[in-house]
């Protein structure tokens, strides 16, 4: 019974059809980054996402600016005075020059507790830094394909 159970189950998920939603939408998009101000390395992260995500032969074409705040607020301390959680806030407001100089926000905050390795601290921060460029650069592209 498990011999033809099991070929069944992989021939319907294979054929189930599944696409994203927005996925031929996302590709129909092209932003060019004019400015950017803030953290260099979210920057940098965000402006490698938009570029992958963008479409060379686009007609929507976008003009960006955008601006990055990245702070590291120390929540608690143990009896020594070493910090043991932090939360990392992180903001970035895009303004949309090719459309009247719209705004939009967005804004992220995550807590970590403090890692005795400084090196292991650092690249987990690192890490949460570009999963926050990718996040931000999904819901930028979900505005401008709902607009």
């Amino acid at each position: 019974m498990k011999k033809f159970l099991i070929p069944i189950i992989v021939i319907f998920f294979y054929s189930c059809g599944y696409s994203s939603l927005y996925e031929d939408q996302k590709r129909d998009l092209l932003l060019n980054v004019k400015n950017m101000k803030g953290d260099f390395e979210i920057n940098n992260f965000i402006k490698n996402e938009l570029k992958i995500a963008s479409k060379k032969t686009s007609t929507n074409v976008y003009d960006l600016n955008f601006e990055t705040k990245y702070e590291k607020i120390i929540l608690t301390k143990d009896a020594t005075g070493k910090a043991t959680d932090y939360k990392l806030e992180m903001n970035v407001k895009f303004t949309i020059i090719s459309d009247q100089n719209q705004t939009i926000s967005f804004n992220e905050d995550f807590l970590i507790k403090n890692e005795s390795d400084n090196f292991e601290q650092s690249n987990y921060e690192k890490e949460i830094k570009r999963n926050f460029s990718k996040t931000v650069k999904d819901k930028l592209m979900l505005f401008l394909i709902n607009r």
